[in-house]
């Protein structure tokens, strides 16, 4: 299979306080590579609709040795790398303009029925993907599962600009939510070394989501979203720095 690369410049309003590419920015750089790949493959957004269908994330960690700053080239190359019934798998690996790496991610992918919202069977679909290949994180990509000893720390009342093409909320969305929920209630640092987000169900506009965290082992967060006054977990996510 064919790698996508691609080479982008990070831009001053990507970046936070200091100076690097906000996580959430960076992981939208992920999504229209991602999505361009698609497009070059034949399973971009419009084929898929003519299909009844739509792609999602549903896992996705990141595994980060530096953060690009503003300004700076990087390079990215990105590949699928298998798929089940109902998980189509993506590998992401990002390097600066002298050819370090600065960060590798693994992702799952879905493909949703537009009227049902099902999932639906990738073995029925006419994919023109490889059935196996090369994983760019060390370790076998996981689902985050939730915990017990999260507490309400902040609610989001879902706005129409965090609606995608898909109409719903766009998964980089929850990630800024969840970081920055981490950042008030536990002043989380700067140097960021890891972000897990699993996604477990849809939201829209309107929707009011609690936003639950915890802090695990030193240097170790999580984070839950959930629709407000309900039972239903929307996201989970996890970060190390």
């Amino acid at each position: 299979m064919e790698v996508k690369k691609e080479k982008f410049r990070i831009r001053t309003y990507e970046c936070g306080v200091d100076g690097r590419i906000k996580v959430f920015s960076l992981m939208q750089y992920l999504q229209e590579i991602a999505a361009l790949h698609a497009e070059q493959l034949g399973l971009g957004f419009d084929k898929l609709s003519e299909m009844g269908g739509y792609w999602v994330l549903s896992n996705i960690r990141i595994e980060i040795s530096r953060l690009p700053g503003r300004e700076d080239e990087v390079t990215l190359r990105t590949w699928p790398s298998g798929y089940s019934r109902t998980i189509a798998t993506r590998e992401f690996i990002g390097k600066d303009q002298n050819g370090s790496e600065l960060f590798r991610a693994g992702s799952e992918w879905m493909v949703l029925n537009k009227k049902t919202n099902r999932l639906k069977n990738l073995f029925k679909l006419d994919l023109n993907l490889p059935k196996t290949g090369i994983k760019a994180l060390p370790d076998e990509l996981s689902r985050l599962e939730p915990h017990s000893d999260y507490r309400k720390v902040d609610m989001v009342h879902v706005p129409r600009s965090s609606i995608d093409l898909n109409g719903h909320v766009n998964n980089t969305e929850y990630v800024r939510w969840g970081i920055d929920a981490l950042r008030r209630e536990f002043k989380l640092n700067e140097n960021i070394r890891c972000v897990q987000a699993t996604y477990l169900s849809e939201a829209f506009e309107g929707d009011e989501l609690d936003l639950l965290a915890t802090s695990k082992t030193r240097g170790q967060f999580g984070v839950l979203g959930r629709k407000s006054g309900t039972e239903t977990n929307v996201f989970l996510m996890e970060v190390s720095c």
